[in-house]
């Protein structure tokens, strides 16, 4: 969040803030996009409708809602693209100039949320002066603002080695799912490091293809958090499948209550018949259904960045050092019954519901 805000407070008048989130309770944020208004910068805000914060309301207060000034807080019923329930859950923090850069994105598992700050793990990558990326991040946005359902949304932008990847995705099978697809694109002997934070079963073919890497002699480790009650966000058919594959896993919640928010996928090894890759997949998307078929969401792919590669990876690294491996049969949860919409529920887990700690 500090490199959020300093950003936003070097922005100068004239140039466009444009922030994309899930959650907002994180006052000096909410600060910092106030004074940059008063500066005489444009700012606008996308924010899911799940939780009204004090924070949100001040900024509508700020701002308004409508666009005719350039200045906005708008949200959308569901995602900005559905008409059940569904989720605005990229994290995209947009600059048309911030001091003397220009096109700035950063895409990032983190809201501007106190608990993102305090209790989680996240990641941002930011891109500065790629115009290419910058602009379908923007047109992203701006597809969003009409509240108007389209789930066959799913479109990717290139930008030198950068790929970046639009949800939602229609589909109803395995194939039109695209972290599925990159996971079939590895061959083994090769190591793949998932980071989550939501899994549910409707997506346990991916739990499965793990185990299926992991029986060719590919390396996999998982990193999640799960826990008791309303923390309980990874379903037991995953933990399951994980553990009759042998795949080594750790949950980051028994210490301090500590959780990985990151959803990272990181591969080193042969992808797509090429030897020698390095690729980080960083995403806004929770291993769920509604994240992939009706939810805003984006990933961006980072192939064969050495300094980036090796970031993630150290990260990853810390992450583990922090958790508890799981070394015993598959214990029980409280999470419900699944169901293919995973749908705002009392009697399951929300899907990529609000953060308990949040």
């Amino acid at each position: 969040m500090d490199q959020i805000i300093g950003a936003v407070n070097n922005v100068p008048s004239g140039s466009v803030i444009r922030v994309v989130a899930y959650s907002f309770d994180y006052q000096p944020v909410a600060d910092a996009l106030i004074a940059a208004k008063k500066r005489g910068a444009q700012v606008r805000l996308l924010i899911d409708s799940h939780a009204e914060t004090d924070q949100i309301r001040q900024l509508r207060s700020a701002f308004g809602t409508g666009t005719s000034d350039g200045t906005y807080l708008r949200t959308c019923r569901f995602s900005c693209m559905a008409n059940t329930d569904s989720f605005i859950h990229s994290k995209l923090y947009l600059f048309s100039r911030t001091g003397g850069a220009t096109y700035v994105s950063m895409n990032s598992s983190a809201n501007p949320a106190e608990t993102g700050v305090s209790k989680s793990w996240n990641n941002t990558y930011t891109t500065v002066g790629d115009k290419t990326l910058y602009d379908a991040n923007v047109d992203n946005f701006n597809d969003m603002l009409p509240d108007k359902t389209n789930t066959n949304y799913y479109h990717t932008v290139e930008s030198g080695n950068l790929k970046e990847y639009f949800f939602p995705r229609a589909g109803s099978t395995k194939s039109s799912d695209t972290l599925y697809n990159i996971l079939n694109d590895v061959s083994c002997p090769s190591t793949i490091r998932v980071t989550t934070y939501f899994w549910t079963s409707a997506r346990l073919y991916l739990a499965q293809k793990l185990s299926a890497l992991k029986k060719a002699g590919c390396k996999v480790e998982v990193i999640y958090p799960d826990g008791p009650g309303s923390q309980d966000t990874i379903y037991p058919e995953v933990t399951a499948e994980l553990r009759s594959g042998a795949i080594d896993t750790w949950n980051t919640r028994p210490n301090k209550g500590f959780y990985v928010h990151n959803k990272v996928i990181l591969i080193d090894g042969t992808y797509q018949g090429l030897g020698g890759q390095k690729l980080v997949y960083a995403t806004s998307q929770n291993l769920t259904l509604t994240s992939l078929r009706e939810s805003n969401e984006v990933m961006l792919r980072i192939p064969n960045d050495p300094t980036a590669y090796s970031a993630y990876l150290n990260n990853f690294q810390q992450i583990k050092s922090q958790s508890v491996k799981i070394i015993s049969s598959a214990a029980k949860t409280t999470a419900g019954v699944d169901s293919t919409s995973e749908k705002r529920s009392s009697k399951a887990p929300k899907d990529n519901s609000p953060d308990p700690d949040e």
